[in-house]
């Protein structure tokens, strides 16, 4: 099992060539693909209202086919897509050790309770520190 960031999660609702292979996901329909609340609501954001960050010059040099397919995942994220409730992450969030921000406690939450990976598109000391205290391994997939 993996959770994505914002970044891939785009790249998969999107369709991009490669970005399966490049988690080494067997298939998203398998439901062994999560995201995060925060995560998924970032991107919903962006989409909503496209700014200045990379996640909108992410999005702004997608296809348009690839566009169509976001706006529609977002409506309706697909099932293959995992989101697991805050009423089952919150005790687990605030049990992890030191000072997060609600984000990072989350994503760790959710791979500490579904003992998954992290994967994401840009390194985060602060992700890497707090997934190191429970033992959950982040990697870092670069996007072309």
């Amino acid at each position: 099992m993996v959770i994505v960031d914002d970044a891939l999660l785009l790249a998969l609702l999107a369709q991009q060539e490669g970005v399966s292979e490049a988690l080494l996901i067997t298939g998203v329909e398998d439901g062994e693909v999560f995201t995060t609340g925060a995560w998924y609501w970032r991107l919903a954001r962006v989409l909503a209202r496209p700014g200045r960050g990379a996640l909108s010059r992410a999005l702004a040099a997608s296809s348009e086919d690839e566009r169509r397919r976001v706006h529609h995942a977002l409506d309706q994220l697909p099932a293959g897509i995992g989101l697991l409730s805050m009423r089952r992450l919150v005790p687990v969030m605030a049990a992890l050790p030191g000072q997060l921000n609600l984000l990072t406690a989350e994503a760790v939450a959710a791979a500490v309770v579904l003992g998954a990976r992290i994967a994401v598109s840009t390194a985060s000391p602060l992700l890497d520190a707090a997934a190191s205290s429970v033992d959950v391994i982040v990697d870092v997939v670069a996007l072309n």
